[in-house]
């Protein structure tokens, strides 16, 4: 198998506060400042992808949500706004995108929202050196805000590309460690994660090694690389812009050494067929059970998925968006730092 050297690249670019008159919760918002306010993310964005193709980048990955619509995605009150802003952006940050891949002749993997028939999609779009889109994912693993007024994709598509197939995920799917096992059960040597929530270095590590792929993660601080030996390529900090690039041999990346005693025994020298060939798939049923044996420790319900405690989550977030207009502290975060396990 000849090794062939490819440069896999990451972007990362810090989460910015919303300017009060593109947030649809202020009083002073306006659809124009919105307008402008997103457009300017997808040029902030679209920097770092340039920086990536200076740097010889065959591939380079953006953060979620590149046109900056996270308020717009939960203002229920008029929900048209986010809904028009999405029909207008999304062809801006296509031909922004594709016209960055064509220049650099390097592969783009973009996120942002996309319309399609009567549903709006959380997608990562593929683009290929020419600046066509080579394939596009519609995030599957939706946080329940996000399905207010944003409908889930049904499956995990690898793209064939001159680097290898490629799998793509977004933020929220990391938390479920199937989602990357089906790209890589699917082909995808290299899985690219845009994200609005940093990954852990050990998750991404995790992903790496488990599924034998390259995992290029771009997120508001931490951004990652690494190779399916679990070794970190390429780890930003918590500066507010970066741009990574690590030099992967995708081909020749999960042969093990000649001396391994894996390679002996099963004859098999690379990790990643073997594991396939000896996968034990008929013990693996409960992975597909809508209704595995641990749900049944939990009451039935209970999520805020109804119109009813939609509206009541809704309400609590929009005061607490309105406390923080107003330069107030917000009562809730983000964090499980704090968390023990226990009541307090």
């Amino acid at each position: 198998m000849a090794a062939k050297t490819v440069r896999l690249s990451t972007t990362q670019r810090s989460w910015r506060p919303t300017p009060p008159n593109a947030n649809p919760f202020c009083e002073a918002f306006s659809l124009e400042a919105a307008r402008a306010h997103s457009r300017a993310s997808v040029d902030e964005h679209a920097a770092l992808v340039a920086r990536a193709g200076e740097q010889g980048a065959d591939l380079t990955v953006t953060g979620e949500g590149i046109e900056g619509l996270s308020y717009a995605i939960t203002y229920l009150d008029d929900p048209s706004i986010f809904c028009t802003l999405v029909q207008e952006l999304s062809e801006y940050c296509r031909e922004t995108m594709s016209a960055l891949a064509k220049r650099h002749r390097m592969h783009v993997v973009a996120c942002f929202y996309e319309a399609q028939d009567d549903a709006i999609y959380n997608s990562a779009v593929l683009f290929g050196r020419d600046g066509a889109i080579l394939g596009r994912y519609h995030k599957v693993n939706l946080p329940i805000y996000e399905t207010w007024l944003v409908t889930n994709g049904d499956s995990f598509p690898v793209f064939d590309t001159d680097l290898g197939p490629v799998g793509l995920l977004i933020c929220y799917d990391e938390m479920w460690p199937e989602a990357a096992s089906c790209l890589a059960l699917n082909g995808a040597k290299i899985i690219c994660h845009p994200s609005a929530a940093v990954i852990e270095e050990h998750t991404a590590r995790t992903r790496s090694m488990d599924n034998q792929v390259f995992y290029v993660s771009s997120t508001p601080a931490r951004s990652i690389i690494t190779a399916p030996n679990a070794q970190v390529l390429a780890l930003a900090g918590d500066e507010p812009e970066a741009v990574l690039t690590a030099d992967a041999d995708v081909a020749t990346a999960t042969l093990s050494p000649e001396n391994f005693w894996e390679y002996v025994y099963s004859g098999l020298r690379d990790h990643r067929e073997r594991h396939l060939k000896l996968r034990q798939a008929a013990a693996y049923r409960v992975l597909s059970d809508p209704n595995p044996p641990a749900l049944r420790a939990y009451p039935d319900g209970g999520l805020a998925n109804t119109p009813e405690r939609i509206r009541e989550v809704y309400e609590k977030q929009k005061a607490d968006y309105q406390r923080s207009l107003r330069g107030e502290k917000s009562q809730y975060e983000w964090k499980w730092s704090d968390w023990s396990g226990g009541s307090k």
